[in-house]
């Protein structure tokens, strides 16, 4: 609670120092004061009431500029708000004193003058309403002080006028306290607001994290990082046009794992699936683990001898893997390729693509391991070269 208070009360002083600015008004009005009362014996009084106007208004300017200059942290809301009803203490005072002087020794012209101006500055404040002491530091003092000004000014209706002058001064104060009550209640409303679309926008965050965790435990295979059956089966669906489906298996995996033992298995796996990754277009190309040592990769967009050149590549560079990743590996190993092609008439379904692909990598097997090849539309593997 005590928190939100200084929140809300940091939310009105901000409010309250974006109208100082208007504050500069005063200085024109204790000018024109200053121009109307000029006369010998009042020198000194008059320039003593505008310069300490002038003094008022521009502390309040500058502390604004001090705020907006990113010192606003600097001090609690609290010690911002002692410091704003200082000054409109300060303000209100000067102006009350300043008008019950100029009424006390002005014309009946003049006074009318004077009031105008006093109505202007607390005319010009009433945005101050929305942090309700500083407003009534300000016109209290003021109207208070012109009420005593107009009793003793000696005017016709002096004492009518400044008993008006504290009906006034009572009727703003209520004003000022409705209008403050109803923009504090705003301005609180205005910061949950803020806290609930912080704490959405934090969920959302969070939900989008999940979503992508979920979807990459559904979606990726654990072991190897690549795709798994679901992924693959859905970018099938969506691959247009002609593309190559290749599937890759591990020549000789059970020996190798039966040998050296299933975490020297898993680590050759992972290698063989890093380095099919290497060899395709991340974001076109798709590698996939469809269980135990048979790996699928889908090249979308190719030629047949384009996915040929590229089977071979692949299959060359897990061969290669004995010299480069020595300390990785216990032993050599291959793989052999069973590759199916498609052209832009979308003529075979996937589980044909799929069906001449697995006819191909048999074939592959059959012949000595360690190739490629291709199945064509007839059933017929070919060894490619």
């Amino acid at each position: 609670m005590a928190d939100s208070k200084s929140d809300i009360l940091g939310l009105q002083i901000e409010a309250l120092y974006k109208g100082a600015p208007a504050s500069l008004l005063s200085i024109v009005g204790a000018f024109i004061a200053l121009c109307v009362y000029w006369r010998p014996g009042l020198e000194m009084p008059l320039a003593i009431f505008f310069f300490a106007v002038c003094a008022v208004a521009i502390t309040h300017v500058a502390s604004a500029a001090v705020r907006h200059a990113g010192y606003r942290d600097r001090w609690s809301p609290l010690a911002w708000s002692r410091l704003a009803r200082g000054i409109y203490l300060l303000s209100g005072t000067f102006w009350g004193l300043g008008s019950a002087f100029m009424l006390a020794h002005g014309s009946v012209e003049q006074a009318i003058v004077a009031c105008c101006l006093l109505m202007g500055a607390i005319t010009v404040t009433f945005p101050a309403a929305v942090y309700v002491p500083a407003y009534n530091l300000f016109q209290i003092p003021a109207l208070v002080f012109v009420a005593c000004g107009l009793a003793v000014s000696g005017m016709d209706y002096g004492i009518v006028l400044a008993a008006a002058a504290l009906m006034l001064c009572a009727v703003m104060s209520v004003i000022g306290q409705g209008v403050g009550s109803q923009l504090a209640l705003a301005l609180a409303l205005s910061e949950e607001n803020s806290r609930l679309v912080a704490r959405l926008e934090e969920r959302g965050a969070a939900l989008e994290v999940a979503n992508a965790e979920l979807f990459a435990q559904s979606n990726t295979d654990p072991l190897t990082g690549v795709a798994n059956r679901r992924q693959l089966m859905s970018f099938l669906r969506e691959v247009g046009g002609r593309c190559a489906l290749l599937v890759v298996d591990v020549d000789h995996f059970k020996s190798y794992n039966d040998s050296f033992g299933h975490a020297e298995g898993d680590t050759c796996l992972k290698l063989i699936a890093r380095t099919l990754e290497g060899g395709v277009i991340a974001g076109r190309d798709l590698v996939a683990r469809q269980g135990g040592e048979e790996f699928v990769v889908v090249l979308a967009d190719r030629s047949l001898k384009d996915a040929e050149l590229l089977a071979e590549q692949l299959r060359a560079s897990i061969e290669a893997l004995e010299g480069r990743r020595k300390a990785q590996l216990r032993r050599g190993v291959t793989i052999s390729i069973g590759l199916a092609w498609r052209g832009t008439k979308r003529d075979k379904p996937i589980a044909d693509l799929m069906q001449e692909a697995d006819a191909a990598l048999y074939e592959a097997k059959r012949t000595g391991r360690n190739r490629v090849c291709h199945g064509g539309s007839d059933d017929a593997a070919r060894v490619v070269a």
